[in-house]
């Protein structure tokens, strides 16, 4: 007997025989349902486009799956990486084609992100995630081949209630880390790695605190401009100067609108291209991304959604939390670089969540950019 499910946001069958179908399944199944139908439709302007790959599955299930951070391969573009949170797990690392290459069992990490290392034969890149096991940043470093090591003993106690929201920023003072609690406080971090072949050392240092009034948690920071934007669930986007000795004065990119941004405002990043490029970011509430440019003033450019193809085993994306974008990862499937996306309801088949990789070319040339 084959039980068929259509889920509206997406317009896709999906069938499962009786064998493979357990309690959890069709409960998943029920629930994606009902969450997709219930959500606001996209912009009536947006623009649909197809994930080229996905990963395999986290190893948890149900919400688990939350943000991604592209690790470059300056050798070899197509040996890059993608380090993606399990909320209930730790860290899994995937290759290009969306194989898992490496898990690191660390904890409840929520967000990741990572920026290279210069000075060292061995290490190639720091990554930081918010660790909600501890309530610390956890930091790894990343080998010239892509492989992590989690440096247990450089663990950073925020003193936070619940890490959340995370980012990091390589500014004129060096290597720093940006970290959220869901109550609104804010945190900086100054993290000076001591190189060592064997095993880093990175010694940390506050720098600055402030707060928003609701409950943030995708950020992303821009190095060259020195500016920091940061998500506000129920408010929208903001942006402040990312040195910590100016004021913590935040404008706003953009406000919630009940269309181009609905609540919950999630993850963010940054397609950097030379001195141009553009802020994406998710709009939870209705399952779209919203597209401005990098620079003030921000002009928003579009949005786009990311739709299941029936000619395709490979699904759209719904309900995004993180997301990440590179132009330097250029390669014959990603000839203008790589966009990486965390779906919320991974449902051909339905499995645990996921994250789905877009190619760039795809999203400018969809909203002519």
């Amino acid at each position: 007997m084959e039980m068929s499910w259509r889920l509206m946001g997406r317009g896709l069958p999906i069938s499962t025989s009786r064998s493979r179908t357990s309690l959890e399944l069709v409960l998943l199944l029920i629930l994606s349902a009902c969450a997709v139908n219930d959500r606001l439709p996209p912009p009536p302007h947006a623009v649909s486009i197809h994930a080229v790959r996905e990963t395999v599955p986290v190893r948890s299930a149900g919400d688990a799956a939350d943000d991604p951070a592209i690790w470059f391969n300056s050798a070899d573009p197509a040996a890059s990486l993608v380090f993606g949170t399990d909320k209930n797990f730790g860290l899994e690392v995937y290759d290009l084609q969306g194989r898992r290459r490496q898990s690191l069992a660390v904890g409840r990490v929520n967000n990741v992100d990572l920026r290279p290392l210069a000075g060292s034969v061995r290490w190639s890149a720091l990554a930081a995630a918010s660790n909600r096991s501890t309530n610390s940043i956890s930091l790894f470093a990343i080998d010239q081949m892509g492989a992590a090591v989690w440096l247990a003993s450089s663990e950073i106690a925020t003193g936070l209630t619940e890490p959340y929201g995370l980012c990091m920023y390589a500014g004129e003072a060096g290597l720093q880390v940006f970290v959220n609690d869901t109550d609104g406080r804010y945190q900086q971090w100054l993290l000076t790695p001591n190189l060592d072949p064997d095993l880093p050392v990175v010694t940390s240092r506050l720098l600055r605190e402030f707060a928003v009034s609701l409950q943030p948690e995708g950020c992303v920071a821009d190095d060259v401009m020195g500016r920091l934007f940061i998500g506000v669930e129920d408010l929208g986007i903001r942006v402040l100067a990312a040195n910590p000795e100016q004021p913590a004065e935040m404008t706003s990119v953009a406000d919630i609108d009940g269309e181009i941004l609905v609540a919950d405002v999630e993850g963010m990043t940054l397609l950097v291209s030379g001195d141009s490029g553009y802020l994406i970011v998710s709009s939870q509430g209705n399952d779209s991304y919203a597209v401005y440019e990098r620079s003030p003033p921000h002009r928003y450019r579009g949005s786009f959604i990311v739709a299941g193809s029936l000619g395709s085993n490979v699904d759209g994306t719904d309900e995004t939390d993180g997301l990440d974008a590179s132009s330097l990862v250029v390669t014959d499937e990603f000839p203008e670089g790589l966009l990486v996306i965390q779906d919320g309801y991974n449902t051909l088949p339905a499995r645990s969540q996921d994250f789905k990789y877009v190619s760039w070319a795809d999203v400018r040339a969809a909203l002519a950019l």
